[in-house]
C-alpha cells in the first residue's frame, strides 16, 4: 500500500473512533440524567382518638361461678349500657345473706377505661355507706370510657369486692335513720371486725352509638336518687 493511502486510512479510522467516542459520551449523557421527581404522596391520616386502655381480666379459675348464690354478690350479671364516646355511669346491684363491712369494689374492663366517684378514690362502695345487712340491696357506681371509635358491641368487665363478712352484731344498715337519729346510729357504728373475703365476678355491659345517647346526660352517681332499701 502506498504511503498516500496508508495515511488516508489511518485518518479515517481515528474520525470513526473519535465519532463513535463523541456518541457515546451523548449516550452516556443522555442515560446519567436524573429520574423524574415522583409527585408527593399525601400523608396519611393520624387519628387524634387515644387508644383503648388494655386491662387483663382474671384469669377464669379467679372468678365466682354464676352458680354461687351466698355471700356479697351482684343482683345481676347483665348490667346497664354504656354510651361509646362518652362517660358513662354504670350501677352495679348488690345483695348479700349475711351481713358485711369495709365493702370495696374494683373493676377491669377489656377495651374500656375505668373510674369511681371522687369521694372513694381508687374504689367504689355503696351509695349509702360500706356495710349492708342481710337481705337487704344497695349499688355501688362505676364509671365506663369507652372510646368513640371503638366499635366493640358489649363490654366485658371484672368487677372484684373486697369486705368483711361479720357475725351480724351491729352491722345493720343505718340508710333508713333520718335527723338526730341518723346522726346518732351513725355514729355509734362499732367497728368492722369479721372475716376478709375477695370476690371476682364477671359482668357484661352493653355499647351503645354515641347516637344512641338519652336525652338525660348519665351523671355522676352523687346527684342520683337512692335505690330502694328493701
Amino acid at each position: 500500500m502506498s504511503a498516500p493511502a496508508q495515511a488516508r486510512r489511518t485518518l479515517l479510522g481515528r474520525a470513526v473512533l473519535v465519532a463513535v467516542g463523541a456518541g457515546a459520551v451523548v449516550l452516556g449523557a443522555q442515560s446519567m440524567e436524573p429520574a423524574p421527581t415522583p409527585a408527593p404522596r399525601a400523608a396519611a391520616a393520624v387519628s387524634s382518638a387515644p387508644a383503648a386502655p388494655v386491662t387483663p381480666l382474671a384469669a377464669e379459675s379467679d372468678l365466682v361461678d354464676a352458680s354461687v348464690s351466698t355471700g356479697l354478690r351482684p343482683v345481676t350479671r347483665a348490667l346497664g349500657a354504656v354510651v361509646a364516646g362518652r362517660q358513662s355511669w354504670v350501677r352495679i346491684p348488690w345483695t348479700t345473706d349475711a351481713p358485711v363491712c369495709s365493702v370495696a369494689v374494683t373493676v377491669t374492663a377489656d377495651g374500656a377505661d375505668v373510674g369511681y366517684p371522687v369521694n372513694t378514690g381508687g374504689y367504689s362502695s355503696f351509695y349509702r355507706q360500706d356495710r349492708l345487712a342481710a337481705s337487704v340491696h344497695d349499688y355501688t357506681a362505676v364509671r365506663f370510657l369507652v372510646p368513640a371509635f371503638s366499635a366493640a358491641k358489649v363490654v366485658t368487665a371484672d368487677v372484684t369486692a373486697s369486705y368483711t363478712t361479720t357475725s351480724g352484731a351491729g352491722t345493720a344498715s343505718t340508710a333508713g335513720a333520718t335527723g338526730k337519729a341518723g346522726t346518732a346510729a351513725r355514729a355509734s357504728t362499732p367497728p368492722c371486725v369479721g372475716t376478709s373475703v375477695t370476690r371476682t365476678y364477671r359482668v357484661t355491659l352493653p355499647v351503645q352509638p354515641p347516637s344512641a345517647a338519652p336525652a338525660a346526660a348519665l351523671a355522676d352517681p352523687a346527684a342520683a336518687t337512692a335505690s330502694s332499701a328493701d
